[in-house]
């Protein structure tokens, strides 16, 4: 997905927030924040990819501040609060595969940008897909069964996406879940995932072996690269992974993901806040 101009402000956002988790250091602070919009300058244009440029000031601000996890306590807090709706909205839900997909889409409301009322309040109300290709997926799924890759995004999604994985793989599905590397903003990462107490539960565990917001596939292991290449199917969740990979016409993606900004939603051609399943190819 390419930059919109509106973009810009959102990464501006986006540095300030990042130097406030990551130091109270006044003058670390100054520090990170003019570099980071240097950075963010030098490398905003029209053929940038957003997530990109995040991820080349996200690396500044951890150097200059020698904080290598700003997001560390906001993970922390996010994944208790999901871990606490979880319990009370889980068994709400059906155990078909749109429900589960749906599940999974409603823990995606997490968002660093967000109250954690007004997330907790998405989390808890129904999920309607405006765009959804649950039949393609449902068809694929029917097919001989294989390898299927499972992209996370933000840490605490782990109690939505449980009921998911368990059940693709009761449906014969080799499922591997994948989390980041090491620490990038708020999305998942195995420390995250053991540390919530979901580890064990959603084993086999995968990480990209890299610090991107996204995936940036050139800079994942070579023992990722194999898993990706050899995958029958990747479900992938949320936006960063969308603005990394949407220009990647390959059926075996599905984004499963909410449109929590305009430049998103107008790539998706959805309205804001939407919910998405789609492949990729089409």
């Amino acid at each position: 997905m390419l930059i919109r101009p509106e973009c810009y402000s959102c990464l501006e956002k986006l540095i300030d927030l990042s130097v406030e988790l990551a130091t109270e250091d006044q003058h670390l602070q100054a520090e990170a924040r003019r570099q980071a919009r240097e950075i963010l300058a030098a490398e905003f244009s029209p053929s940038a990819i957003p997530a990109y440029i995040a991820n080349i000031f996200h690396q500044a601000i951890k150097t200059i501040t020698g904080n290598p996890d700003p997001f560390l306590r906001r993970k922390i807090a996010e994944t208790e609060l999901a871990r606490q709706v979880a319990a009370e909205v889980v068994p709400r839900w059906g155990v078909d595969l749109t429900s589960r997909l749906a599940l999974a889409a409603a823990g995606n409301a997490l968002d660093f940008f967000r109250g954690s009322a007004e997330i907790a309040n998405d989390m808890r109300s129904a999920v309607h897909f405006t765009d959804s290709q649950v039949d393609l997926l449902q068809q694929r799924l029917q097919g001989p069964s294989g390898l299927l890759l499972f992209l996370t995004d933000n840490a605490g999604e782990q109690f939505f996406d449980l009921p998911l994985v368990e059940l693709l793989r009761f449906d014969g599905w080799e499922v591997h879940y994948v989390v980041k590397g090491g620490p990038i903003q708020n999305d998942l990462t195995r420390r995250d995932l053991f540390d919530s107490g979901l580890g064990p539960a959603l084993e086999p565990i995968v990480d990209t072996g890299a610090l991107t917001v996204g995936l940036v596939l050139n800079e994942t292991s070579a023992a990722f690269q194999q898993s990706f290449a050899a995958a029958d199917l990747i479900l992938v969740k949320g936006m960063g992974h969308f603005e990394t990979l949407a220009h990647y016409h390959d059926p075996r993606l599905f984004f499963l993901l909410q449109a929590k900004c305009h430049p998103v939603a107008t790539a998706l051609n959805v309205p804001l806040r939407s919910f998405v399943l789609r492949q990729a190819a089409t």
